[in-house]
């Protein structure tokens, strides 16, 4: 994952998805939303801590990857805050009235790795492993 502060927002790229996040600090959230994948994430600073709050998604992924539905009420609030030099912590709140009886909560903690590259995921016929040639 790597992490982009520009003027107007931040920029997040995940490995895997190569999802490009972007997370607006400028403007709340659209009134014509079109649920996407991602959603719409409007962000603010709290001291030295990223609150990201998230809305406006479609049904068709999943909150984890052990396959948690949601649906489109799904609303998302992170704070995202450096631990240590090394260490980024994600908060996470999740509430989705349509899926689940009550919110609920996760946390992600990142490692900083110097030198470490995003690498390409291809999805391929068959799912066979095909980076570098292997």
């Amino acid at each position: 994952m790597e992490i982009f502060q520009v003027p107007t927002r931040v920029v997040i790229i995940r490995e895997g998805t190569q999802v490009m996040r972007q997370i607006y600090m400028n403007r709340q959230h659209r009134n014509d939303l079109y649920p996407t994948y991602s959603g719409d994430s409007i962000g603010k600073w709290e001291g030295d801590t990223l609150v990201v709050d998230t809305i406006g998604f479609n049904d068709k992924t999943w909150i984890d990857s052990g396959g948690l539905p949601h649906s489109e009420a799904l609303h998302v609030v992170e704070r995202i805050r450096r631990l240590d030099h090394d260490t980024l912590v994600d908060d996470v709140m999740i509430e989705d009235p349509m899926a689940y009886t009550k919110p609920f909560t996760a946390q992600q903690v990142y490692k900083l790795k110097p030198g470490w590259e995003i690498q390409e995921l291809v999805c391929t016929e068959n799912n066979k492993y095909t980076y570098h040639g292997k």
